[in-house]
């Protein structure tokens, strides 16, 4: 059959898929720049990128805990409240369509070893529901730690192995899954909050009171500019009430430092990741393509999800009672934390 195209039209055909590769190459060329960027970028923050591990520099002397007391009414440790049996290794506790990714506050200064973890929020990703769960976790919770002994939720974080350990205490306390963890300091946690230009936050009569006696400030009730001495200050609070009112407002600061990241235009959001980045604050178990993956998929949730609050354990579910030379612990009701934790989860 004879090509009745014109040479006019063929050219127009090569030219036309000229044009159409040197755009897919471009493209090529900007995707590979930018996975490479990427990738230089999160390598600092990441244990498997530098090389580095979380547990090179565990604790290994006694703690010295300021907060230890022992006003609440004692408790033997042989107890059957304070020995309830933990659950059976299960290695389907992750459920489809909900990424959770533990928050770990580190309580160490500079040139201290790692510490007991500070605060521990678990923030619990449903796709299916479209909904981010905030879950904090008393650190005084009173804990079976696997090959170790029972003591206080905290602890577990401290010991050699310590990241995997709190998420095996995790998961065989209360059936959590975790699906990565991200770390930060004190010193970091500052720093952050001041990259970010400071958050606002509504405080009570009391907590402007214990802040400005304690610092010299001149904070006052109701919303407050905070930078990041004063949201770290802000944020471990806890002699003028409970613990309980410690982790909600560390749930408040995250939430404010969420809002203050998201209200941002997409130039000043990459331009902050990247700053926070390279400053290497942050660490992490993921690998830099996991934590690439991560963002992609949950970033956007943060813009239309419904953000929930809960704390483990619930309110009414446990007594402060001192335990042996703990101090005062939270000895709790494991089964009706295990259900409400298995509601949020959507776990079996």
């Amino acid at each position: 059959m004879k090509n009745n195209k014109s040479p006019a039209y063929v050219s127009g055909q090569r030219i036309g898929l000229m044009l159409l590769c040197a755009f897919l190459a471009i493209v090529f060329v900007v995707m590979l720049f930018l996975t490479i960027t990427v990738q230089d970028l999160l390598n600092p923050i990441t244990i498997n990128g530098n090389g580095t591990s979380i547990d090179d520099d565990y604790h290994t002397g006694p703690f010295i805990d300021p907060d230890a007391q022992f006003t609440a009414p004692t408790i033997d440790a042989t107890d059957p409240r304070v020995t309830a049996p933990t659950l059976p290794s299960n290695p389907n506790l992750a459920v489809e369509g909900v990424v959770n990714i533990l928050l770990i506050g580190d309580d160490r200064r500079p040139g201290e070893p790692r510490q007991r973890s500070d605060s521990m929020i678990l923030c619990s990703f449903n796709k299916n529901s479209n909904s981010l769960t905030m879950i904090s976790f008393l650190r005084d919770t009173y804990v079976s730690i696997p090959g170790y002994r029972y003591d206080k939720l905290n602890a577990a974080y401290a010991q050699k192995n310590g990241l995997a350990l709190l998420n095996q205490t995790l998961a065989s306390n209360f059936g959590v899954h975790v699906d990565a963890n991200i770390m930060i300091d004190f010193e970091g946690f500052r720093a952050v909050v001041d990259m970010l230009g400071g958050v606002d936050i509504e405080l009570t009569q009391k907590e402007a009171n214990y802040l400005n006696k304690n610092n010299g400030w001149s904070l006052r009730a109701g919303m407050q500019h905070l930078d990041g001495a004063k949201a770290l200050a802000y944020s471990r609070i806890r002699k003028i009430d409970m613990d309980a009112m410690r982790a909600q407002r560390q749930r408040k600061v995250l939430t404010a430092i969420m809002n203050n990241y998201k209200n941002r235009n997409a130039y000043e959001m990459v331009t902050l990741a990247s700053q926070i980045l390279k400053a290497g604050y942050i660490k992490t178990d993921m690998t830099a393509s996991e934590l690439s993956g991560y963002i992609l998929t949950l970033f956007p949730m943060l813009a239309t999800a419904n953000v929930n609050n809960q704390q483990i354990p619930a309110a009414g579910t446990y007594e402060d009672m001192s335990v042996g030379s703990l101090g005062d612990c939270k000895v709790i009701d494991f089964d009706i934390n295990r259900k409400i934790l298995q509601n949020i989860l959507g776990s079996d």
